[in-house]
């Protein structure tokens, strides 16, 4: 079960109790969490206890589900998300009547919606759009400090009214149950193996908190296998937190042990030296792998105009192509999604032959919490052996969701999700159109389930803003979306070529070739920052520690701020002495 792995990641992955695993890009720190899963699963025999991983984004817990299934090992025992996901799941739809606020039911208010009210605030208020609006809790229950604290609890009310909760109460609320309601940390302990946490360096304090009252708890055999690096936490903005061990020992009141992965796999040594530039430890780090002595190929361009930007980088992916490299060895990044997705979108016009990776062309955003993308995705992705499970689960986990909102559909069923799944499957439809298939699909799903929407207002209003946050993406001529059904499903299929994503979404990802624009003061680092100096060296140090062998920066002219001001380059780069290539 643990063999191909080093020596470093061997010591991680069989050490007894809790770790804390500290690691440098490249040394296989996705490797050993996995390996540490698929070793800890295959301990558990007949035990029903079921081990959790808590990762940062839902890609990065399918990642781990695909790395588990390629190991051909059983996962049934096996859950990974996001810690938001984790509070739903385990703590707030099981425990949710011990709360006043939630007991009568709640829905979530997914990012679209959220944005909207609090936009709509900020006009009342008179406030610039660009404004800050911070809605996170302390542990002790308060709002964070905030300077627009009487806006944050008007956007609290609207949601109160609406029995919604939003992604910083899902994590408030958590909190509430396991602190008030030990017996609670001290079910989870004990249905509990171990819970893993990924990209420690980015989590937040009250998410600290959550984990670490389930490890308090007084019966119970749970330990943690806690990864990361410090020098990647690129989320303060957000309230991530890098903890050292014993803070961590301290918070969780057990001893951790701490391992460490130094050895680089990925990049050359040039590579490294460079990024270590931008590097706030002083840990070493060593190429290891077949390509440590090739010499790098790092490039910055401060010329090209952000007019012709997406003509220079379809060149630089067509010569990299040229000389033989992959596409999916190929990754086109920038600071924000609104940078991102007008670029993908034209380099797709440039290189028509080129296959792309670009999941935020879709105008349907990833939010799983929502119950209509739940909907949504089924009926996306067609009946196939090869993702009849996948489907089986996303059944039964729509099932449940809905029964949770209180609709009650195929009572007399006990085999609800199969019901539900054959139902889907029956339906038909040849709009070509992909909003208007979905809303006809939509309809025919409840006119056969007998559910009349009129009765389920909470249902009824997620069902509006997930139209309407797909209508508005559609609308935006920057991000030119394709609105056909075809274009709709391939958003849900694996997808294969050239990379094009932020800066932020690559993170424990790597390619050949890196290409990353919009490096501009502003922009990265955002001006929202608290440390623009920290958040923009941590940045940079993601962004070049995904290449193996080239590197090409760009920071484009012709970019305005709202005053009319030129974007100057990120500090950090003018002020660097390199001789870069030509």
């Amino acid at each position: 079960m643990i063999k191909g792995l080093n020596n470093q990641q061997f010591e991680a992955v069989t050490t007894e109790g809790n770790v804390l695993l500290t690691a440098c890009p490249g040394s296989g720190k996705t490797r050993a969490l996995t390996y540490k899963i698929a070793y800890e699963l295959d301990r558990l025999g007949e035990s029903k206890k079921t081990i959790v991983a808590v990762t940062f984004t839902n890609r990065a817990a399918d990642e781990i589900k695909r790395r588990i299934y390629s190991l051909n090992t059983d996962d049934s025992n096996l859950w990974a998300g996001t810690i938001h996901s984790f509070c739903l799941e385990w703590i707030l739809r099981p425990y949710m009547c011990y709360l006043e606020e939630l007991k009568n039911g709640f829905s979530i208010c997914d990012e679209y919606y959220s944005r909207k009210l609090i936009d709509q605030l900020k006009d009342d208020y008179g406030l610039q759009f660009w404004k800050q609006v911070i809605t996170r809790y302390k542990i002790d229950g308060s709002l964070e400090e905030n300077e627009y604290s009487n806006l944050v609890n008007d956007y609290h009310k609207l949601l109160s009214e609406q029995k919604m909760i939003d992604f910083d109460q899902i994590l408030h609320f958590a909190h509430q149950i396991v602190s008030r309601y030990p017996k609670v940390c001290e079910t989870l302990k004990n249905m509990f193996h171990l819970i893993c946490v990924d990209e420690y360096q980015d989590t937040q304090e009250l998410q600290y908190a959550i984990l670490a009252k389930i490890m308090k708890a007084k019966s119970g055999a749970c330990t943690v296998f806690i990864v990361g690096d410090s020098d990647q936490a690129i989320y303060g903005s957000l309230g991530g937190v890098a903890k050292s061990r014993k803070d961590i020992e301290a918070l969780f009141e057990t001893d951790i042990t701490q391992k460490e992965l130094s050895g680089n796999y990925r990049s050359n040594q040039g590579i490294i030296d460079y990024y270590r530039n931008f590097q706030t430890s002083e840990i070493e780090i060593e190429a290891l792998g077949k390509n440590a002595a090739h010499n790098p190929f790092i490039h910055y361009d401060r010329n090209t105009n952000k007019d012709n930007l997406a003509t220079r980088i379809s060149e630089i992916i067509q010569s990299r192509l040229d000389e033989g490299i992959s596409e999916n060895e190929i990754c086109v990044l920038a600071p924000t999604w609104y940078l991102v997705i007008p670029l993908g979108r034209k380099l797709k016009t440039l290189l028509p032959d080129v296959n792309f990776d670009a999941v935020g062309l879709s105008p349907l955003q990833k939010n799983k919490e929502n119950v209509w993308f739940k909907i949504a995705r089924l009926f996306l992705v067609e009946p196939a052996p090869n993702y009849y499970s996948t489907r089986k689960r996303w059944a039964t986990e729509l099932v449940n969701e809905l029964e949770e909102l209180n609709v009650s559909f195929l009572e007399n069923d006990i085999f609800k999700s199969k019901s539900l799944l054959k139902t889907i499957n029956s339906i038909r439809c040849d709009e070509k159109d992909g909003l208007l298939y979905l809303e006809k699909v939509f309809s025919e799903l409840f006119r056969l389930l007998e559910i009349e929407l009129e009765d389920h207002p909470a249902v009824s209003q997620l069902r509006d803003t997930f139209f309407e946050g797909a209508q508005k993406r559609l609308a935006n001529d920057d991000f030119d979306l394709a609105k056909d059904i075809d274009s709709f499903k391939r958003m849900f299929k694996s997808q294969h070529g050239v990379v094009v994503n932020t800066c932020h979404g690559i993170k424990g990802e790597e390619f050949d070739t890196v290409i990353c624009s919009g490096l501009l003061h502003g922009k990265l680092p955002n001006w929202n920052e608290e440390n623009l100096h920290e958040a923009a060296n941590k940045l940079l140090y993601v962004i070049c520690s995904r290449a193996k062998q080239e590197l090409y920066l760009i920071s484009e002219t012709g970019r305005e701020t709202g005053g009319g001001n030129a974007y100057e380059p990120t500090a950090q780069l003018l002020l660097l002495d390199y001789n870069y290539n030509n």
